[in-house]
């Protein structure tokens, strides 16, 4: 137990170690590592686009500095490293890293080959199109907010997200003690799949399989899991995606051929394994690769030459097994759920989880457009009521001694609120036209209209996620292409070592002293260690087993 001793506080170490342990843990856990399975989001995410968003860069708008949304960003949101945050913007703009790029970027920002971004102070940067359906509702009382760092500010919990950012865009981190890591998917295979479960919400994740494949990466690939493997991953929440590059074999002269790699793993960089293959074909490993370039422009094109009569399928084999160009992407889905606490989730309850936000938010804001059209008819019915007795106010208003004066009897006289008051007295000369009176009589019949239709949908949950579904469809509409990753299950080719070995003849040569070594000729020049001499000579192959 601590104690006090002369105001100062005892306690034993082990205990206060832990304590800060843990408290250090939970704020990586909560407020760095892990995305939010609502929004899909880490807080520098949203705070991010949410500065963004404050500082009106649409994407409709002018490109702005990345250097004042990093500005922004630290001085009201988050108070961290400014290159951090400038990488975690980067990334949201690169077409390589995020399936569906939410920031729109002007500038160099970094290349497949792991080239950095230029700086700050020479790239700018708006939100994407896509990123709108992130943001776009955050005005209707969607979300709830909080106090900044400082208490000076407010920012929003979570984002009203219009699609399920986790799964389309996918993320990964570490925290303390837990990791994630979540691969992109396609988002009308996503949206179908949320439409299905709407309409059964005791769907299987067997079931979900049908509409979403797989993973879909920005870099393409081939993936090679059976539907087996991706079914225990998705129930499970755990395992590994397998992804190969894509290649064609292209024809070349003297009747020979190239291995042209039109595609390479997710997250793999480029210029590293261009590195490694270059570095095979100089160590003698692959014997049959005559050449190795990189032909890409804005798309991979990875050129091996073969020498002539080589069986290129052995080729790629050894590829795939000794270098990058098949790498294993890791499934981890653990996120925080609504209550912050963090869990390992299966598809189906991400995707539970998402929808049920959804069916939150569409309530929030259809209930916050009834209060703006009540509030409106509020009004109108108060210029309706003036009309009707015209005259009167013009008196009214032409005795008044006062403003205050003229309220107080137009409030008596036509038992209107303060409200109703307020906008008689402050309604311009020329809304008491005739043809006025039309529009104001149009727009009440328009606006009662719109209520009744709002306070239908909300008095039955089938119209909400009628009209949830229908909102989805239209992000598909909209959003959606086709996929890039191939789904394909893997056809290995075996091979044997010794088609990767040299085909030349040897000489092998012994000593007296128990020395064995190769030469390719054996001349004059032969030499021995002091007091050593030639035992025998054995002609041989480099395929020959001694």
């Amino acid at each position: 137990m601590p104690r006090t001793e002369d105001s100062v506080l005892t306690t034993a170490l082990h205990s206060e170690v832990e304590t800060r342990f843990l408290t250090y843990a939970l704020s990586t856990i909560v407020s760095r590592s892990l995305p939010d399975v609502r929004d899909g989001l880490k807080p520098v995410h949203r705070r991010i686009l949410f500065a963004m968003w404050e500082m009106g860069l649409g994407p409709t708008t002018k490109f702005r500095k990345s250097a004042a949304v990093v500005g922004e960003v630290l001085g009201k949101f988050h108070p961290h490293g400014d290159q951090a945050a400038y990488d975690a913007m980067v990334r949201m703009a690169q077409d390589f890293s995020l399936r569906y790029p939410l920031v729109e970027g002007s500038g160099n920002f970094g290349s497949l080959d792991g080239d950095p971004a230029a700086a700050m102070r020479y790239t700018e940067a708006r939100l994407s199109q896509l990123a709108e359906e992130l943001l776009v509702e955050i005005e209707k009382d969607t979300v709830g907010f909080r106090p900044n760092y400082d208490n000076s500010l407010k920012e929003p919990v979570v984002l009203p997200a219009r699609f399920p950012q986790l799964l389309v865009n996918g993320t990964s981190g570490i925290a303390v003690g837990m990791s994630c890591s979540f691969p992109p998917h396609n988002i009308g295979e996503v949206i179908d799949g949320l439409a299905a479960m709407i309409d059964d919400a005791n769907i299987e994740v067997k079931d979900l399989l049908k509409f979403i494949k797989g993973p879909d990466f920005p870099t393409s690939g081939q993936i090679l899991n059976s539907k087996k493997e991706l079914r225990e991953i998705y129930q499970t929440g755990s395992g590994g995606i397998r992804v190969r590059g894509e290649y064609t074999l292209e024809d070349m002269p003297r009747g020979r051929q190239a291995i042209v790699f039109t595609s390479i793993p997710y997250l793999v960089n480029k210029a590293k394994l261009l590195e490694k293959l270059i570095g095979l074909m100089e160590d003698k490993k692959l014997p049959q690769v005559s050449a190795v370039r990189d032909e890409s422009t804005d798309v991979v094109r990875v050129v091996l030459e073969l020498k002539a009569e080589t069986n290129a399928e052995l080729v790629t084999a050894y590829l795939f097994k000794h270098s990058d160009l098949e790498s294993t992407f890791p499934i981890n889905f653990t996120a925080l759920k609504p209550n912050m606490e963090p869990e390992r989730l299966s598809l189906k309850e991400m995707m539970r989880y998402f929808l049920d936000f959804r069916l939150e938010l569409v309530t929030r804001r259809l209930n916050y457009d009834l209060r703006i059209l009540t509030a409106r008819l509020h009004i109108l019915t108060a210029f309706e009521a003036l009309y009707d007795d015209l005259d009167t106010a013009i008196k009214i208003i032409r005795k008044a001694k006062s403003r205050e004066d003229a309220a107080e009897k137009i409030k008596k006289h036509f038992r209107f609120d303060d409200e109703q008051v307020k906008a008689v007295l402050e309604m311009q000369l020329y809304k008491l036209a005739g043809l006025e009176i039309d529009r104001i009589l149009k727009e009440i019949a328009e606006k009662t209209k719109q209520k009744k239709d709002i306070e239908a949908i909300l008095a039955s949950q089938k119209k909400v996620w009628g009209l949830i579904k229908t909102e989805l469809l239209e992000i598909k509409e909209k959003y959606g292409d086709k996929r890039k990753s191939v789904m394909k299950a893997a056809e290995d080719v075996e091979f044997s070592q010794e088609d990767f070995i040299i085909h030349e003849d040897v000489t092998v040569i012994m000593t007296k002293m128990g020395w064995i070594r190769r030469v390719k000729t054996v001349g004059e020049n032969l030499r021995f260690k002091e007091g050593d001499e030639l035992l025998s000579l054995l002609p041989a192959n480099t395929r020959d087993n001694i």
